[in-house]
């Protein structure tokens, strides 16, 4: 965790230009390597850009040769791996049923609940798609002559996701032109537009799991003559809340699945949608010129742009009676340039080695977005905004704004008889998203290494192959920060004038939006690492182990003021926070014959982070949706779950009224510590109570090759870390899930487990507890490749090269601890306040794991 807050997420180079939307608009089929940049000492080159690592991206070229053709599909089905174990209506009426005969009682319920209980709607089968499939098609080209080579592809891609209006397109083509100029002219241009299509769903899964299985998607006879509502018209949980099942006690359980007028999730699905589309486009040229032996200069020129659209619309009474229609229209337009320009210097002399670069570099980006949202549509047929009689106001705006970067950097290397290396770089960026005298931060680097095996006393050894000592320290930074961020910036609103709320005059009120800071600089990680390259037994085992040290100083942070200053939080640097751990790599070549080869590459790493210091104070506590806390406390964590801890349940009134308690409790109740034994159950009591972050994630991969036979599988693993699972706070999914309701209090003599408290609110209340905290660990069976080759001999007579067919699976087996109640441990909310790395580790209504086939080929002629 290399920032608390500014933008942690690392820089994407495809072809030399750095993309700020990552791999989403790349085909794979059209990469040729990868090499992730994980230290500092290579990383620092790359300045503030790469304070989170780098991932230097190779797509493929041509070569000097006729015309190769390159044909690979595939297509296969995606399902759901888990669902809820939800009860239906009549499975959970037993269960009360069963409930109340251990107490001697019976439920007693009018005639129009029993009609109900054998209804069977399958809520969450409704929320998933049929058959969703994945088809894929790329197309490729490539070839030249001795002076210009050529690579050319294009790409088509059709993903359903298992939710339904959860679908994804793309379309994308991808060009390189390679060519020499002159003797001492290379030309390079690459050429990459691509167009997406993302549908995203109008409620979340939960919503489904959630709703009683006696509600039907839409009212039938009995259930219209019951509510009084049309045949055939959309089912909501308040048409059923007059439906109560009834205990002699006097205690009831409602069947509404919502205490709101809210549609049913799946109407929201069917009258509402909301899809984005992008349209992008990537292109960079780099010039070499060989201007004396050893002397290169290199310019570099490129630019990306993305235009998106983001349209919701919401027909009529879509979501409640007498609603208007919505419909709203954004659009983003996004312009990145960059120019880079570099002498690189190359020169050997007896056993020395060395090189030399500067360089020069200059961005600048720009970024418009519109937003409208138009109401009261006359039909749902027509969804353009001229059909809209009104306009909200409120939600009208256009931003604009420009950033700009200008970058200085050299770098030498230098090795000695290829056995002693020395590299050393120093880069300096000045970034507009900082005031004058702020703007400007220096990044040197500096790295050493020693292939051992190359010394006389090693050269010996019959095994050893290579092994290399290496060391080096960096200093990356991080600007990763909204644009305008050191200005105080006012905007317009409505004035009330006169008595009373007033007449509201528009744009004649100034309010402050944001305080700026012209102190704010850039955040900067200072980072240690060393490690040991080994290989040995004619290269079948190789190895890499690498400890790293680093301490990110200046934390960026939107910090939190009282309410009374008019603004809510600004922009500061305040504090450090240290991060270090263990990789380690392995790969082996079992076995290698003549028609069997059998290899293994395992990885594993291990991270540790602490917060060293947080501007003056102890801690900070941030707050998530359901009123769960997350702590930032100096000398431990940067991040653990603040809440409390529990000790089973209260299992009667005696127990109740012996122990400290909130004023909700009742005997079945979780029964909350009291950590600091004042008699008192109050925020005093809070601590930690969990861990989002791994102890270790690890991978383990294999494959099999026997004559034309390929298998290829990956595992990978997460340990040691805790999810939030939000889901237990909502009483209607929490009621129904079998996963919640075994081994539960029921009563005094039927105390269940000890552990698990009764059914309904009464058992879990909002205070954030450790029974909601479950371990997040998990191994998962990653990827499973099964394919054939060809031979080439027999392919060579129809005129082709090669031909493959596989058969793929993803996600096809999951393991995870029994203390985990979800169905998608590796589920988080990221989006609103969830979007900040403080309030981390937090799950509800994920959705399901996805797991796929495939079937496929590729084809070379």
């Amino acid at each position: 965790m290399g920032s608390i807050s500014a933008d942690s997420s690392p820089l994407i180079v495809i072809d030399g230009y750095p993309v700020p939307e990552g791999l989403s608009t790349l085909d794979m089929a059209d990469i040729a390597s990868i090499e992730v940049l994980k230290d500092a000492a290579s990383a620092a080159i790359y300045g503030s850009r790469a304070a989170n690592g780098v991932i230097l991206v190779t797509t493929k070229e041509g070569n000097a040769s006729k015309a190769k053709y390159s044909v690979k599909a595939s297509t296969g089905l995606k399902w759901a791996y888990k669902l809820h174990p939800i009860m239906s209506s009549k499975d959970y009426y037993n269960m009360m049923g069963y409930e109340a005969a251990l107490q001697n009682k019976s439920i007693a319920a009018n005639d129009e609940a029993f009609g109900l209980i054998n209804n069977y709607t399958d809520w969450q089968r409704e929320g998933l798609q049929d058959t969703p499939q994945i088809h894929q098609v790329q197309l490729s080209v490539s070839g030249g002559k001795k002076d210009i080579t050529y690579y050319i592809s294009g790409n088509y891609a059709q993903e359903d996701g298992i939710m339904i209006n959860s679908n994804y397109k793309r379309l994308n083509l991808r060009s390189r032109i390679n060519a020499k100029l002159s003797k001492r002219v290379d030309l390079s241009l690459n050429v990459a537009p691509s167009y997406t299509k993302t549908e995203t769903p109008s409620t979340n899964f939960i919503d489904f799991y959630r709703t009683p299985s006696f509600m039907p998607v839409r009212h039938t006879e009995e259930t219209a003559a019951l509510t009084g509502k049309a045949i055939g018209s959309w089912a909501r949980g308040s048409d059923f809340s007059n439906i109560m099942y009834t205990r002699e006690d006097g205690t009831q359980v409602k069947a509404s699945p919502f205490n709101t007028s809210n549609n049913n999730p799946k109407s929201l699905m069917d009258t509402e949608e909301r899809f984005k589309e992008d349209y992008n486009l990537q292109a960079n040229s780099s010039i070499n010129v060989q201007i004396m032996k050893g002397l290169t200069f290199t310019t570099s020129n490129g630019f990306y742009i993305k235009y998106r659209q983001n349209n919701e619309y919401r027909n009529y009474e879509s979501r409640k009676d007498e609603e208007s229609a919505m419909g709203t229209y954004k659009n983003r337009l996004y312009v990145d340039l960059l120019s880079e320009n570099t002498l690189n210097y190359i020169g050997k002399k007896g056993k020395h080695d060395y090189a030399a670069l500067l360089g020069y570099t200059a961005q600048t980006t720009s970024e418009t977005t519109a937003s409208i949202v138009g109401l009261g549509f006359p039909t749902d047929y027509v969804h353009t905004l001229n059909a809209a009689t009104s306009f909200d106001v409120s939600q009208t705006n256009t931003i604009k704004f420009r950033t700009a970067m200008m970058s200085a950097l050299a770098r030498v290397n230098y090795s000695y008889a290829d056995k002693y290396l020395v590299s050393a770089s120093l880069r300096t960026d000045g970034s507009s998203l900082f005031a004058d005298g702020k703007q400007w931060g220096w990044f040197p680097s500096v790295s050493l290494g020693w292939r051992a095996s190359e010394e006389a006393f090693l050269k010996g050894v019959s095994w050893l192959n290579m092994l290399k000592l290496r060391a080096s320290f960096g200093v990356t930074g991080n600007n990763n920060i909204p644009a305008n961020s050191y200005y105080n910036l006012l905007y317009a609103s409505n004035y009330a004038l006169g008595s009373g709320t007033g007449a509201l005059i528009p744009g004649l009120g100034k309010t402050t939006s944001t305080k700026g800071n012209h102190d704010i600089t850039w955040e900067q990680t200072y980072e240690y690492n060393a490690g040991i390259d080994f290989s040995a037994l004619d290269n079948r085992i190789s190895l890499t182990l690498e400890g790293y040290y680093s301490i990110t100083k200046q934390l960026l942070f939107k910090q939190p003021v009282v309410s009374f200053m008019g603004y809510s939080d600004y922009w500061n640097n305040i504090g450090r926070i240290r991060n270090s751990g263990i990789e380690i790599e392995l790969n082996t070549h079992n076995i290698r014959t003549k028609n069997f080869e059998w290899t293994t590459s395992f990885n594993l790493s291990s991270n540790f982070n602490k917060l060293l210091e947080l501007s003056g104070e102890e801690r900070l506590i941030s707050t998530g949706e359901r009123n769960e806390t997350y702590l930032a406390q100096v000398g431990h964590r940067a991040i653990s779950f603040f809440g409390y801890k529990t000790d089973g349940v209260y299992l009667n009134q005696a127990d109740l009224d012996a122990s400290p308690h909130l004023a909700s409790a009742t005997p079945g109740s979780l029964k909350i510590v009291d950590i600091n034994d004042d008699g008192v159950i109050n925020d005093k009591d809070r601590t930690v109570i969990g861990n989002p972050f791994p102890k270790a994630t690890w991978g383990i991969s294999n494959t099999f090759r026997w004559k034309g036979f390929d298998l290829y599988f990956l595992i990978q693993g997460v340990s040691g870390l805790d999810v939030f699972n939000g889901d237990g706070y909502y009483t209607e999914s929490k009621k129904f899930n079998r996963n919640y309701v075994k081994d539960r209090w029921i009563s005094a003599e039927y105390p269940g487990d000890g552990r698990t408290p009764t059914v309904g609110s009464a058992g879990i209340s909002w205070e954030f507890t450790d029974y909601m905290i479950e371990d997040g660990s998990f191994v998962a069976l990653r990827d499973v490749v099964l394919g054939y080759t060809f031979d080439k001999k027999k392919l060579k007579k129809a005129g082709l090269n090669s031909l493959r067919l596989y058969a793929s699976g993803q996600n096809l087996l999951y393991f995870w601890g029994k203390s985990y109640r979800g169905i998608n441990p590796e589920a988080r909310v990221t989006t609103g306040s969830y979007s900040s790395p403080l309030v981390n580790g937090y799950q509800r209504g994920g959705f399901p794991i996805q797991s796929t086939v495939n079937i496929g080929f590729e084809l070379n002629f």
